[in-house]
């Protein structure tokens, strides 16, 4: 087992270390050197934490003599000076050790879940297999791997003759190996020259400071290397390089502060490149003088007990207070609610945001607050479904009568909630229920589809006045569920509550709200008025990255081990820490990245509100969002940790209105609910023989499927009995489409192609060299000679016969003499065309 492999190396490695530990202080006692000769003792104490298996990562390391400190009096200093280089020599190689044991250690927490990764890839493996199919991503890596060698692949070579012109915007976006699979196909085109069109030619626009979807492919590097001079991954020289610094967008005080905020974030960077970025791209102003911006931070939480005697005052609190009167703010200086959008990092404090700010009446707009959970209705239903799973679930079942208790007004709710949960069994509850004007039968709901049981739900217990919106699309949702997976109320609750939390209806637009949104998903867009509140994410907050480091020893059949990414990673050899430090810088241009395109949203007001992190000695964190915003306006403002808002620029607002005009359609109310019965399917049959729209059609084909069961007048009673078998036909009708087959098969004109002896063809393809696709409805052959018969329905068109000669010419070139070509026109009457 590898686990027992990681295991045993691991102690084996510790045993090294403290068995070299104690050889150390073996050196120093036989040559009499007292430990308190070293400063503080702390170079004896280093040796004895290992000895001890007690080192720690934040412990000092002695990796020269200078950095083993000796006091000034010691009388045996000259024979330590004379033990250092090998004592030293000695920890290096237990560093070494060290490193690879924690290593080790590393990635023995990190086995299990690599082999679920591995059995899930497997299965995965297995799975497209036997249905022969291929997922998106291996699909591109297939294609890089082939094409990388290629100097013109073929595949692209065909598209390259077609494409010739290429433009690709939002490059930042575009994923590192769908780039590299593109470069080929785009080479051929820059590289070859066509008469008409010219050669060809790429335009490729983006911003690699807006590039924050890393986690699927799309890196700032990629477009950081294309700005290059000295790059081009293309065999055409011709290469410019158009930078557009002027911003439109924006107000001239927004961009002067984004233009300042991100130049002095810019020394965050150890990467050159990442620093150049920020530090070399400052943007123009336009003609759109003025603007505001504003840096607020809220006061520490006033914990209860202190100022406030009922309720403690959370951060969260604070955040929301704050925003709200933002939001006042931004109204008193002439804008609308539809002019501001809340940004925020992460989903959960755009719920808050949400809540609260419908609590206080303010008109909101986000997928948060439209999420279907969230909707009484819906959490009614679901609770029934709950209790129609198991009527022994009385959480369901109390809370489903909370809800069903604002559907009457004789009762208080807890009382009505108590008498509901008093009766003894389910049908009593049902009898209970009808006293309240909700009638329901929940055994009738369970022999029912999913949809119908829903359905019967909503007829009994949620009334017109309900939010039909939620309701509606939650309905929406059962009945795909019902039609794709066929679904029960076991399977349905299943997969609600692992995508429940997913689903909302979709925003209206043009509505006088406040919208709410993540960073991630205001990318592109512009807002009058962008607030910003939790504004003070710690990014130095441990997550659960993972990072595949190279083995270097041939202990284990591995060429890569998974571990968890942490600042640990540095403690396990050289090559662990530059990955680390990669990766470390790759996540603050990530980070900042997010920053970027949260506080360049805004078009002429941007307000920013964070909170101060300082600690008790009066020192920020390294890597916060707050931290930032603090040591700006320490440097350019004048900050004072007595004042707690910071303005640039005139609130007043310089824009002109537009009024709000725009009223929304509401979803209308369903007065009536399915009834399955009422439904009657249209089978093939009723349609020709009640019909009168396409009689004459269904008719026609309907006799024509019978027809191709025959081959002889004696195959008409097995004929009629495969039609009833496959469904074309009932019983009641098999006398009258008895009567129709016996009037075409024994047709004076139609006999020789019934005839005994025959060899007959019905729905065969002819194959041959050069010949199209072609299927005759019967070919009756007897020795050379062919008869050609079609059936077709209602009139005669001079293409059927032109078809029917594509046959017969077919037939020829097969060695057969064309008798006879026939076309049977099958509808109200029966017309026979020969050709």
């Amino acid at each position: 087992m590898i686990k027992d492999k990681l295991r045993q190396t691991a102690t084996q490695l510790e045993a090294e270390c403290v068995a070299q530990a104690n050889e150390m202080f073996a050196i120093l006692e036989n040559n009499g050197v007292d430990l308190k000769s070293f400063s503080g003792q702390y170079f004896p104490k280093h040796i004895s934490y290992i000895r001890d298996s007690e080192l720690k990562p934040s412990h000092k390391r002695y990796h020269e003599i200078e950095d083993v400190k000796i006091n000034k009096t010691a009388k045996d200093r000259a024979i330590i000076e004379h033990l250092l280089p090998d004592l030293i020599s000695r920890l290096k190689a237990i560093y070494k050790n060290y490193e690879k044991k924690n290593f080790y250690e590393a990635f023995l927490k990190n086995i299990t879940p690599l082999s679920l990764l591995n059995t899930i890839g497997q299965e995965l493996k297995r799975i497209q297999e036997e249905q022969n199919i291929l997922s998106i991503s291996e699909f591109n890596a297939i294609i890089n791997k082939e094409i990388q060698n290629q100097p013109a692949p073929f595949i692209y070579e065909r598209l390259g003759e077609r494409y010739r012109h290429f433009f690709i915007d939002e490059f930042q976006d575009t994923s590192h190996m769908q780039w590299h699979n593109l470069i080929p196909l785009i080479d051929n085109a820059l590289a070859g020259e066509d008469a008409h069109a010219g050669r060809g030619s790429l335009m490729i626009v983006g911003d690699p400071k807006q590039s924050i979807y890393r986690w699927r492919g799309g890196r700032a590097e990629q477009f950081i290397e294309l700005g290059k001079e000295t790059f081009n991954p293309f065999s055409n020289p011709d290469k410019q390089t158009v930078t557009l610094g002027t911003n439109f967008r924006s107000y001239s005080e927004v961009i002067n502060f984004n233009n300042g905020f991100f130049t002095f974030l810019s020394d965050r960077f150890t990467n050159e490149e990442y620093r150049d970025l920020y530090a070399a791209s400052p943007q123009a102003v336009n003609s759109k003088a003025g603007g505001y911006v504003n840096i607020s931070f809220i006061s520490p939480p006033t914990p209860k007990g202190e100022e406030n005697e009922e309720e403690e005052i959370t951060k969260d609190d604070l955040y929301l207070q704050a925003t709200l009167a933002t939001i006042e703010k931004a109204r008193a200086q002439g804008f609308q609610y539809k002019d501001i959008v809340l940004l925020t990092r992460k989903r959960q404090p755009g719920i808050l945001l949400a809540n609260y700010l419908t609590e206080n009446n303010i008109p909101i707009l986000s997928s948060e607050t439209l999420l279907i959970e969230n909707a009484t209705e819906v959490k009614l239903i679901l609770n029934l479904l709950r209790y129609l799973k198991s009527n022994e679930n009385k959480e369901a079942k109390a809370h489903s009568l909370y809800f069903a208790s604002r559907t009457q007004t004789t009762l208080a709710t807890h009382d009505f909630i108590a008498q509901g949960m008093d009766q003894p069994t389910e049908q009593a509850l049902q009898d209970w229920l009808a006293q309240y004007g909700i009638h329901i039968s929940f055994r009738d709901c369970r022999k029912k589809s999913l949809y119908e049981a829903v359905e019967s739900i909503i007829d009994a217990f949620i009334k017109e006045k309900a939010n039909q919106s939620y309701v509606q699309y939650f309905l929406d949702l059962v009945l795909e569920r019902d039609i794709r997976t066929q679904s029960g109320i076991a399977d349905f609750l299943e997969y609600w509550d692992k995508n429940g939390s997913k689903f909302s209806i979709p925003s209206p637009e043009g509505n006088d709200a406040v919208r709410i949104m993540t960073i991630h998903k205001s990318k592109g867009l512009e807002f009058p008025v962008v607030i910003f509140p939790f504004a003070e994410e710690d990014y130095s907050r441990a997550r659960r990255d993972k990072l595949w480091l190279e083995l270097d020893d041939d202990t284990f059949e591995f060429e890569k081990a998974l571990i968890d990414s942490s600042r640990a990673v540095t403690e396990y050899g050289e090559k662990a820490a530059e990955l680390y430090n990669i990766k470390a810088q790759e996540e603050m241009l990530d980070n900042i990245n997010i920053l970027y395109v949260a506080l360049t949203r805004a078009e002429e007001q941007l307000y920013i509100i964070s909170g101060f992190n300082f600690s008790k000695s009066g020192a920020l964190p390294e890597n916060n969002m707050s931290t930032f915003f603090i040591e700006y306006l320490d440097k350019y403002a004048n900050f004072n940790r007595e004042v707690t808002e910071y303005a640039f620029g005139n609130p007043q607002r310089l824009s002109a209105p537009e009024l709000h005009t725009a009223e929304q359609p509401k979803i209308q109310v369903v007065r009536q609910r399915f009834n399955p019965r009422m439904v009657k399917i249209a089978q093939r049959e009723s349609l020709m023989w009640g019909s009168t729209q396409q009689k004459a059609i269904e008719f026609g084909n309907l006799t024509h499927e019978v027809l191709s069961f025959v081959k002889t007048n004696n195959d008409i009673d097995l004929a009629l009995t495969k039609a009833i078998e496959n469904g074309l036909i009932t019983t009641r009708q098999r006398t009258d489409m008895e009567q129709i087959v016996t009037v075409v098969v024994t047709h004076p004109e139609l006999e020789i192609f019934f005839a005994e002896g025959n060899t007959v063809f019905n729905e065969h393809n002819i194959i041959g060299p050069g010949i199209p696709n072609l299927k005759p409805d019967r070919v009756a052959i007897n020795g050379t000679s062919a008869y050609l018969l079609d059936y077709k329905t209602g009139a005669h068109k001079d293409e059927y016969a032109r078809q029917l000669g594509g046959y017969a010419f077919a037939l020829r070139q097969m060695g057969y003499t064309v008798e006879k070509q026939t076309i049977v026109y099958i509808g109200e009457t029966m017309e026979i065309v020969n050709v």
